[in-house]
């Protein structure tokens, strides 16, 4: 069987015509060497062995020809396969650390790059998605803002480098006549959106032109879940109508259950024209953003270089507060993710660096092995192993321990990526699609390759130079090598400092993350019920009738039990951006066009400061019937521009000084609260009375004197007994909200402190092991020391130098590379500074007291040496 295996071999590798080559090679040579001895006058015996002499070692030759000249054959590959598995089986325990430690660093890699791959490298479900494009408007104040109706018109026209071009926002609108009142979420579309995105109805059909025109039937399209969930997957629902804000819409279709393109949930679609009507003023904003693709070809630059235009023979034609509108893009891959993109890039340079450790670790592990394994090679190459034989032997077998850590690492990447489903949060684009594809299946192999060949890199260099006389002796102390210990030390200290790196990283987003959640955010969340509404405009037509809603229901609810405080707003805390605008100040000089100052707008009742105990720090707070045109600004607003005066008195114009917006006097001034979330840079912020500026969405915030939870029901009670149609978005504890603003902040900073305490115990096993076979390896000199009179005060600083010299050069090369690494954390902090020295010092401490403790143990071990019975034996 095993004549016939090598002859399969020998064919399929071609390896007997080379060793066939080889001999004859050799042979002539050796004849050519003869002839000349005899030439010489040599007598024909001596002739022959000197010939011999001459070229060597011919079984050696032929062997070390082959190896440099020849692929292995299968049967020398399926050798060196069944010798690694040997191996394995007689180290048990050393190829289950091996097996285990390449694991955790392989599997913890996978984990994480699926994540990435489905959230930043999988294409987008959509057509040509690498040419699809967000638009907008921007000006030099900010960018991305909506697109007039208008703008949006000329640039669809006129533009010369996108195929389609489509306009999309969302809207609230209460569902009825199908049971208990339903507040649904809409996005109204044009209609070009479904064949941009290349949406194919399941059921009916999608919107066509002659659906998007004013005055056309009110129509709508259904979303997959809102049909199943809410409507029972009834298959005869078109031609049904639904009654939406007390109006009958015709059901069209019914889409696919695969389609989704707006971040949050929608229920169905609606043709965004019909909606919007004739808006004739360019500078009329919306909510509307667009979305275009590119022709083949065209660049992204290019393409806004097009709009950009439009927009200024716009200005020429029709002057106005426009005139200083740009147009914005950004691909769409693009603006889904770049919010995400820094924080799961820095989590993939972490796990990168915890796989980096791990392979250090093995490295150290294998150069011990060949260490004792040394006197094995030796034999092996005095009788003939070529240095690349034994090279392959040993990355055979080291490429066999990454294969088995690597089969371990997919299976524990598998559950590693669900519990990153399930623990990350929500506004994760994309995350609840992550699946293992060929891309993370590629990128695995990948590693393991890699894990492969830099494990046993060391061990290969290493065995190809054997001291062939030291390594016979039977002696430990001679099969060390001054290179092996050198590598093992560096590869310590380069786990150290990597370790220092990922401590600092995760110190400082712990610190970030603990002063978000302990600082004051200038309002007191606890025991405050959040009750969302959103009026139907339908039922309620007139500013008046809004009133009169929210006049009786601040007034039942105060009348609850343990209610204490009870305040309306339209933009809580940390519910971002819900709206800002120009302003001027009209006893400052104007400013120029492109310096038109921007505030956050909000609107609020004169309970509500005292509701959420947000301090009143000058002026008074708004009255009952507040006359009109006042406003109330926040303590950032007021620095701004009064930094040592007061701001009450002072007026302000909405809209900037080159638009006819409102004049509002400021009464009053309150302190800040972090608008865009706990640990967040306040802005400026202007707040109109609420009785002035009702709107059909507001926030009422009712403190409690205990658990706010103990009210939900009677709240509810109170808003079906105001009125019975009306749906609550949402009732929830404050503070649940405001905790969920931190969610991706904790999510990084809670993988990014596992991943430094992984990097901190392998480093620690590292260094452990080092100095294990530091001690083990010196023996004997220990006990010449002890024998002549060196106490163990002595001997514990001698072998405990050893440990902190490794520990500060690991140390002093982490500071060095924490602080160049710094700039990169600055997208992920808030509230502290990148480069924070406290933070520095403090992680490095804790390293290097995490490597002198694992170095103890070892260390006094030095002192526990036999001296006696040591010499002896030696």
């Amino acid at each position: 069987m095993r004549a016939w295996w090598s002859k399969v071999c020998a064919a399929l590798t071609g390896r007997r015509d080379l060793v066939d080559d080889l001999n004859a090679e050799i042979a002539a040579q050796l004849e050519f060497e003869i002839e000349a001895n005899l030439a010489r006058g040599v007598p024909p015996d001596e002739a022959r062995a000197a010939a011999h002499r001459r070229i060597g070692n011919l079984t050696r030759i032929q062997e070390r020809a082959r190896e440099a000249w020849s692929f292995p054959s299968l049967e020398t590959i399926a050798q060196d396969l069944r010798y690694g598995l040997r191996g394995l089986r007689r180290s048990p325990g050393f190829s289950l650390v091996v097996v285990l430690t390449l694991a955790l660093g392989i599997g913890a890699n996978t984990a994480i790059f699926s994540v990435v791959n489905s959230v930043l490298l999988r294409p987008l479900p959509y057509p040509a998605a690498d040419r699809l494009v967000w638009l907008g408007e921007s000006d030099p104040k900010a960018e991305g803002i909506s697109v007039t109706w208008v703008n949006y018109q000329h640039w669809r026209n006129e533009n010369h480098s996108f195929e389609e071009m489509a306009g999309f926002h969302t809207t609230h609108l209460t569902l009825t006549g199908r049971g208990e009142a339903l507040l649904t979420r809409a996005g109204t579309v044009t209609s070009g959106f479904f064949g941009l995105l290349g949406a194919k109805p399941l059921l009916g059909r999608v919107f066509g032109e002659a659906d998007d025109r004013p005055g056309a039937p009110l129509t709508a399209v259904l979303d997959y879940r809102f049909w199943v969930d809410k409507l029972g997957a009834n298959a005869n629902v078109v031609g049904s109508t639904l009654a939406l804000n007390g109006q009958p819409y015709e059901v069209l279709g019914v889409l696919p259950p695969e389609f989704r393109f707006f971040e949050q949930s929608i229920d169905f679609y609606l043709p965004l024209h019909r909606m919007q009507g004739d808006i004739l003023d360019r500078g009329g904003h919306g909510s509307m953003r667009l979305l275009a693709r590119l022709k083949p070809g065209v660049t992204l630059l290019s393409a806004v270089a097009d709009l950009d235009g439009i927009m200024r023979r716009l200005a020429e034609v029709d002057p106005g507060p426009e005139s200083q509108h740009r147009a914005y893009g950004v691909f769409l891959s693009e603006y889904r993710t770049h919010d995400v993109r820094p924080t799961l890039l820095v989590l993939l340079a972490a796990v990168g660096l915890v796989l980096i450790i791990a392979c250090a670790n093995v490295a150290s592990l294998l150069l011990a092995r060949g260490t004792a394994r040394s006197r094995e090679i030796a034999i092996r190459t005095a009788i003939g192993a070529g240095r690349v034989r034994l090279a392959r032997q040993l990355l055979t077998e080291n490429l066999l321990l990454a294969g088995l850590g690597g089969i371990a690492g997919g299976l524990l990447a598998q559950w590693g990526a669900r519990v990153l489903i399930a623990t990350g949060p929500r506004d994760i684009p994309r995350i609840a699609e992550t699946t293992f594809d060929w891309r993370v299946l590629l990128f695995a192999a990948a590693i393991t390759l890699l894990t492969g060949l830099f494990t046993g890199l060391a061990p290969v260099l290493t065995a190809g130079r054997p001291d062939l006389v030291s390594a016979l002796k039977d002696s430990s102390r001679s099969a060390t090598g001054r290179g092996g210990q050198a590598s093992r030390s560096a590869m310590v200290v380069a786990e150290i400092a990597i370790t220092l790196v990922l401590a600092f990283a995760a110190a400082l987003l712990m610190r970030n993350l603990i002063a978000a959640q302990t600082g004051n955010p200038g309002f007191d969340p606890e025991h405050v019920l959040a009750l969302e509404l959103v009026l139907p405009s339908s039922s309620y037509r007139s500013q008046q009738a809004i009133q009169n809603f929210h006049d009786r229901l601040r007034q039942d609810l105060r009348a609850l039990p343990g209610v204490t405080a009870v305040g309306a707003v339209n933009c809580p805390p940390s519910a971002g951006d819900c709206g800002d605008w120009f302003y001027s100040i009209l006893d400052q000089p104007a400013p120029q066009p492109g310096e038109v100052p921007i505030s956050l707008f909000n609107t609020a009742d004169r309970d509500y400061f005292g509701a959420m105990r947000i301090p009143l720090r000058e002026g008074r707070p708004f009255a009952e019937n507040e006359r009109p045109s006042v406003a109330i600004v926040n303590e950032t607003f007021a620095r701004k521009w009064w930094p040592k005066t007061s701001a009450v008195g002072h007026r302000i114009k909405s809209g900037g000084p080159y638009r006819n917006g409102p004049i509002y006097e400021i009464v009053g001034v309150v302190g800040d609260v972090g608008q865009m979330g706990l640990g967040t840079e306040p802005y400026p912020e202007i707040y109109l009375p609420f009785s002035q500026s009702q709107s059909e969405a507001v926030v009422v915030m009712i403190r409690s004197a205990g658990d706010p939870q103990s009210l939900v029901s009677a709240v509810r009670g109170r808003v079906a007994a105001i009125d019975r149609n009306l749906p609550i978005q949402s009732l929830r504890p404050f503070a649940q909200t405001v905790v969920a603003s931190l969610a991706q902040r904790r999510f990084s900073t809670v993988l990014l402190a596992l991943f430094a305490a992984l990097a901190m115990v392998l480093a620690a096993v590292g260094i452990y092991g080092l100095l294990s076979y530091w001690v083990r390896i010196r023996e004997h000199e220990i006990a010449i020391r002890m024998a002549l009179g060196a106490p163990r005060p002595v001997i514990l600083r001698w072998a405990g130098w050893q440990a902190l010299r490794l520990s500060l050069i690991g140390a002093g090369i982490g500071i060095l590379a924490a602080w160049a690494a710094s700039r990169w954390l600055e997208d992920l902090v808030f509230g502290v500074s990148a480069r924070n020295y406290t933070t520095l010092a403090a992680a490095t401490v804790a390293v290097i007291g995490v490597a002198m403790t694992a170095a103890a143990i070892p260390i006094w071990r030095a002192t526990e040496v036999d001296a006696v019975d040591k010499l002896h034996r030696a």
